[in-house]
């Protein structure tokens, strides 16, 4: 079940934050995004393990964070995220909708690449000791 974040959600969603990513967000940033409507966790059998937000980028849907614990990967729970994403930003009117993700990783790239997003460029030293690469897609 996908629903919007809550104050409480914030240490689990710091945990899985910790699992998925070696540089990963304090609790104060996911904090600063509980006003967003685009911020939702995944709960299943009320664990909660995975978290997406969206937000606005000069007027570009901007996917800022979308993270499924190593555990329950491979489920669909990454797709499911990614496409509340993007129903709610058409339902905003947006049409297009940008990200970032690590140069090194290619899984993550891929994932995207199936779900219709295209390499936009590239960000040098975008996150500590890696670069970002700009995916992106119309909607």
């Amino acid at each position: 079940m996908i629903r919007r974040a809550l104050i409480d959600d914030i240490p689990k969603i710091v945990q899985v934050e910790k699992a998925c990513f070696s540089v990963p967000w304090p609790d104060f940033l996911f904090k600063a995004h509980l006003h967003n409507p685009g911020f939702v966790v995944y709960e299943k059998e009320k664990n909660l393990i995975g978290y997406a937000i969206i937000g606005d980028a000069d007027g570009k849907a901007h996917l800022q964070n979308i993270a499924v614990h190593p555990d329950s990967r491979r489920q669909g729970i990454g797709t499911e995220l990614l496409e509340w994403c993007m129903d709610l930003v058409r339902l905003y009117g947006y049409r297009e909708i940008v990200l970032e993700v690590r140069e090194k990783n290619t899984g993550s790239q891929l994932f995207y690449k199936k779900k219709g997003f295209e390499e936009r460029g590239k960000v040098q030293d975008y996150y500590e000791n890696d670069n970002a690469i700009i995916m992106g897609r119309k909607l």
